[in-house]
């Protein structure tokens, strides 16, 4: 299921060398759709906002413009301290670093380098031979009020309490 996921997105971004950003970009949009803000948290747009200075991520991430999670636009900006993100995507751990103490209270994190949920982020995603997997750390989305679908969870290789 989770293969399909990212595969329903792949298309969009078709160049070969970005298919693992397109990837990226397809499992947070997707992660996005799992996730349940509380109530007053979201603006009238999902804004994503993504720390990374790699332009083909980038480029990916802003290719979800124009789709909606429960009829809000999805709009992916650079992140650049900003307090009205609705998701924070970081690539790196210094990305996720930059992000932080004025990292908004209510907004889902995802990260694409290993040890993002141990850094206190909330959803590590890891690109294996033979697939997408991700990490959910369930305690840190509590913190923020956040409540992920159970079939989000069905789908974790680990879920962190």
């Amino acid at each position: 299921m989770l293969v399909t996921w990212a595969l329903a997105f792949a298309p969009a971004c078709a160049q070969e060398t970005a298919s693992e950003h397109a990837v990226r970009a397809a499992m947070l949009f997707n992660f996005t759709k799992f996730t349940e803000w509380p109530d007053g948290a979201r603006g009238a747009r999902l804004k994503v906002c993504v720390a990374t200075d790699d332009s083909q991520l980038m480029a990916a991430m802003e290719a979800l413009g124009g789709r909606e999670v429960r009829g809000k636009p999805v709009v992916a900006v650079r992140y650049a301290q900003q307090a009205d993100c609705d998701v924070i995507y970081a690539d790196s751990r210094p990305g996720w670093r930059a992000t932080g103490e004025r990292r908004p209270r209510h907004a889902l994190t995802v990260g694409g380098y290993a040890g993002f949920v141990a850094d206190g982020g909330m959803i590590e995603v890891a690109l294996q031979e033979g697939g997408a997997r991700f990490d959910v750390n369930l305690a840190e989305a509590k913190k923020a009020g956040l409540r992920f679908y159970p079939q989000l969870l069905r789908l974790a290789r680990r879920v962190w309490e």
